[in-house]
C-alpha cells in the first residue's frame, strides 16, 4: 500500500510539495488544496493507516511539531489561531490511508466553517454514554480489552425467586489496537 499512497510519495520526494518542516521522523507540507493560507499537512515518514495505528511515543511527537508549528503560524501568518484536525481520510473518501495532521491557520474573516446539526440528547442518555466511554477508556490504560457494560440480567433461584442483578459483561475486540495511554 505505501507505494500507491499519496502521502508516502510526498515524503519519498516522488510528489512535488511544498515542505516547511522536515525532521527524521515528521515531513509537513503545505496543503495544495487550503481550507485558508497556510494550510498544513504533518506526515509521520512511516506509513501508518491512522493515527491509533501509530506508537504512543510517535503520536506524542508528532503532536509536539503540531503546536511548534502552529505558534509559528501565529507569529508569522498572522492567524488568530491554529485548528489542528484529525481525520480518517477514508471518511472524507480518499482511497489512500495514512495517518495526517491538519493544521489550519484561522484569521479574521475567513470562509472556514465547520458546522453540524446539535443532537438532543437526555440527561440519561448522556450519562449512560459517558460511563460506556469512561469505562472503555480505563480498560485500554490496564491493557485490557475494553468491556461494555450491558443492561443488568436477573438470575433466576432454583425456587423461582430474583437474585440481586448482578452486570453482565461483553467483550469488545479493538482491531488493531489503539494505543490510547
Amino acid at each position: 500500500m505505501e507505494n500507491e499512497c499519496v502521502f508516502c510519495r510526498i515524503v519519498s520526494k516522488n510528489l512535488k510539495s511544498y515542505p516547511i518542516y522536515e525532521d527524521n521522523n515528521i515531513l509537513a507540507v503545505l496543503d495544495i488544496n487550503p481550507a485558508t493560507a497556510g494550510h498544513t499537512l504533518i506526515i509521520p515518514k512511516v506509513h501508518y493507516n491512522t493515527l491509533y495505528d501509530m506508537p504512543q511515543d510517535q503520536y506524542l511527537y508528532m503532536l509536539t511539531i503540531a503546536r511548534a508549528i502552529a505558534f509559528a503560524m501565529l507569529l508569522v501568518q498572522g492567524a488568530k489561531n491554529v485548528d489542528i484536525l484529525y481525520t480518517s481520510e477514508l471518511v472524507k473518501g480518499n482511497i489512500t490511508p495514512h495517518a495526517i495532521l491538519h493544521l489550519i491557520p484561522r484569521y479574521e474573516n475567513d470562509a472556514l466553517s465547520y458546522t453540524w446539526q446539535p443532537q438532543r440528547m437526555s440527561e440519561d442518555e448522556l450519562s449512560a454514554l459517558a460511563s460506556k466511554i469512561s469505562s472503555a477508556i480505563n480498560s485500554v490504560k490496564e491493557g485490557a480489552k475494553p468491556a461494555a457494560q450491558e443492561k443488568t440480567a436477573v438470575q433466576e433461584v432454583k425456587a423461582g425467586e430474583k437474585q440481586e442483578e448482578k452486570p453482565v459483561e461483553k467483550k469488545i475486540e479493538l482491531k488493531p489496537k489503539p494505543v490510547v495511554y
